[in-house]
């Protein structure tokens, strides 16, 4: 597969070629990656970009699970991710950087990349499309408005909602 003929956002394309992405985490804070499903690795391993050691299966800490509360407060995340239980959550580098992030950015064909990550930097909270304002974030510093960040990543309204509800049901995060 050629980084090429992947399909991404302009804007992912040169936040990737500009240094740290959505796609890189501070060494330390790997507990905070966000999770992917069972059904989500099986589609990476069918499509054949990643290998057994593109996953890490890790435990559900107090950290991770407060985040993601925090993200997602309408939606039953003790039950879903309990104490002493563990998830999975896609493997970095050495520096921190997503397993599958490439100088163009994600290198997993759109179909297959976790649904968390074709959502990031657009999410829902409480029913409301929004996003998130992380620094590195090349979208979050060109756009101004939802309807500006919704055009630079590709997508539509109807798209986010439909991701999100999907990430949910198969992180099995049921609405309380």
């Amino acid at each position: 597969m050629n980084e090429s003929s992947i399909i991404h956002p302009d804007v992912c394309r040169r936040c990737a070629a500009k240094g740290r992405t959505c796609c890189t985490v501070t060494s330390g804070d790997e507990e905070f990656c966000f999770p992917i499903s069972v059904s989500e690795m099986a589609a990476i391993r069918a499509a054949g970009q990643g290998g057994e050691e593109s996953f890490v299966l890790v435990s559900n800490t107090e950290g991770f699970v407060d985040q993601l509360a925090h993200l997602m407060p309408e939606r039953n995340i003790e039950e879903a991710f309990p104490a002493k239980g563990s998830h999975w959550r896609l493997a970095t580098t050495a520096e921190g950087c997503c397993v599958f992030l490439g100088g163009g950015g994600c290198i997993l064909d759109r179909e297959v990349r976790p649904l968390y990550c074709r959502l990031f930097p657009l999410w829902s909270f409480h029913g409301q499309l929004t996003w998130f304002t992380a620094e590195e974030c090349l979208a979050n510093a060109e756009c101004a408005s939802l309807a500006a960040m919704i055009r630079a990543m590709g997508t539509d309204a109807d798209e986010v909602r439909s991701l999100f509800a999907d990430m949910c049901a198969k992180l099995g995060l049921e609405s309380m």
